[in-house]
């Protein structure tokens, strides 16, 4: 896939995100996130046509293999010596949400890959929402009780990093949003 159809890709899913982040965010009050990214660049070595896999050498010398799905197209187009470039992203946003909102879970995908006779080349992004009710409180071990969309009761320690947690109430609700994207490209040295 060339860098243009790579930035294109990437740049339709950041938007997406976007979008979906814009209309949840008259909804949302104010939250933590935590995000980070990794890119990784790696040289094909060997190739597998019959179980379709990949040797992949990186920039530190370690060697791994790499499945390839029957999802991805062209796979036929790789060869020893082409470059693999990745990049992931992952974050995790936590809000308080109002009193007796009811616990849901929602999650969506968007996946786009290469063109046919191109180099094989994907991006993923998924978002996944979920929410809890608080069902009890213990200030003093700083964990709480959650009722889960499914109905089920966890209970969870709150990290001493979280400065509101004297604020919280039996009845509020936690929502979380995790979002992971990936960006895959395999080009000509």
């Amino acid at each position: 896939m060339n860098k243009r159809l790579t930035i294109i890709l990437m740049i339709a899913s950041i938007l997406l995100v976007w979008t979906i982040s814009i209309s949840m965010a008259e909804k949302m009050p104010e939250g933590i996130e935590i995000g980070d990214s990794v890119s990784i660049t790696a040289e094909v070595v060997a190739i597998d046509k019959v179980d379709r896999s990949i040797m992949l050498l990186d920039d530190d010398g370690n060697i791994f293999d790499l499945e390839i799905s029957k999802e991805v197209r062209n796979f036929n187009q790789i060869k020893v010596g082409d470059m693999l470039n990745a990049e992931y992203y992952t974050s995790v946003a936590i809000y308080i949400g109002k009193p007796g909102t009811q616990p849901d879970a929602d999650a969506g995908i968007v996946v786009g890959r290469s063109a046919k006779g191109e180099k094989p080349g994907a991006v993923i992004v998924e978002a996944i929402d979920i929410s809890a009710i608080i069902k009890s409180i213990n200030k003093s071990k700083r964990t709480l009780k959650l009722k889960m969309p499914d109905g089920k009761v966890v209970k969870t320690k709150v990290d001493k990093s979280f400065k509101d947690f004297d604020k919280l109430k039996k009845g509020d609700s936690i929502h979380a949003r995790i979002t992971e994207a990936v960006a895959v490209s395999i080009e000509k040295p």
